[in-house]
């Protein structure tokens, strides 16, 4: 029967990784590990690059401590090249057994170890990875040896952490050591303040401030809500307006311009009719203020002209000018411009429309 062997043709990394080195330490032509997870390197993503490093990966998988190194295994005929590799003695990247040594030399007696590396070296033990050119340093801690004592042992009694809900896993490795949770929020803030305790007199000043910004929040908006949504009022122009004594109009034919800033043309009709009048200086075509130029009104945005009573007799404007209400009080006349009378409504006839001259 033909012998047989089994490679390793793909590789990859469950969840639940703990960033412990150990993978890389024992074959970091595959593994990479990184801050917060470890990742297969992109020339491990092809079979022919995986298969001489078989051994490495089957010892880095069996040292993981939450085992979440996975790996594909293919059976192939022929002997394994590694096989006759002498034990603790590594395979080149290409799979050919490096078989050159080096002469012997004289191995000068050891000087005292320095206290210092002798340290680092009592928690470090050497990698058993065929793969490397050098036997690596695993740099484990004595919580992530603890983690690994942990699994084992937990394996032993039964508690498979691989099948294990993820929050059951890491209270299981916070008790071996191998993780620590981070703080909680109340903890950090504790922390950030130095843990000291606010007094009642500071409470209270605090409490007060945040009623006041509160406060000054509420009429803020308030104040803003009113503007917005409150109606504009605005001072409306004086109605009832008193122009002088009817003797101050005695002029025949005369249109008298002083009050014409406040809207009013007064108009003597003599000696065509014995009337007082009050003419409105807009122009009731769109809105414009015609101009007196002697003998008639005329409208310098489009051209509307009107007699000295008021009528319309060129121009795009529809209709004559209107007229106030005039009356006579204590001697005086007043133009009350609450009240408009209009000639197209037959309204110049009513006695309030006018001042009888007789």
């Amino acid at each position: 029967m033909a012998e047989t062997h089994q490679i390793i043709t793909k590789v990859w990394i469950a969840p639940g990784c703990i960033v412990c080195d150990s993978c890389e330490n024992d074959c970091p032509e595959v593994f990479d590990v990184q801050e917060e997870t470890c990742i297969i390197r992109p020339p491990a993503m092809s079979a022919d690059f995986l298969q001489p490093l078989t051994p490495s990966i089957i010892v880095a998988a069996e040292g993981c401590p939450v085992e979440v190194i996975k790996y594909e295994t293919k059976e192939v005929e022929g002997k394994a090249p590694w096989a006759d590799a002498p034990a603790g003695e590594p395979a080149s990247a290409g799979g050919v057994v490096a078989t050159a040594r080096a002469p012997a030399k004289a191995v000068a007696p050891p000087a005292p170890p320095d206290p210092k590396w002798q340290a680092l070296l009592s928690t470090s033990k050497i990698s058993p990875s065929l793969s490397a050119s050098l036997g690596t340093t695993l740099r484990r801690s004595p919580e992530i040896n603890q983690a690994e004592e942990f699994s084992r042992a937990a394996r032993i009694e039964g508690i498979d952490l691989r099948n294990a809900p993820p929050d059951q896993r890491m209270a299981m490795l916070a008790a071996g050591g191998a993780y620590v949770p981070r703080p909680s929020m109340s903890d950090r803030i504790r922390a950030a303040v130095g843990g000291t305790k606010t007094s009642r007199r500071g409470f209270n000043v605090a409490l007060a401030v945040g009623w006041g910004l509160l406060a000054f929040t509420g009429l803020t908006f308030g104040a803003m809500f009113q503007a917005f949504f409150g109606p504009v009022v605005l001072k409306e122009p004086k109605k009832l307006i008193r122009v002088g004594r009817l003797a101050d109009f005695s002029n025949a034919n005369t249109v008298y311009e002083q009050y014409k800033p406040q809207g009013i043309w007064l108009v003597n009709l003599q000696p065509a009719e014995n009337k007082l009048i009050a003419l409105s200086t807009t122009c009731t075509h769109l809105g414009c203020i015609p101009n007196w130029l002697g003998d008639r009104f005329k409208c310098p945005c489009h051209g509307s002209g009107y007699y000295i009573t008021g009528v319309n007799f060129e121009g795009p404007t529809p209709r004559p000018l209107e007229r106030y209400s005039v009356r006579i009080e204590d001697g005086y006349v007043f133009v009350d411009k609450s009240k408009v009378w209009r000639s197209e409504l037959g309204e110049w006839d009513n006695p309030e429309s006018f001042l009888s001259l007789v």
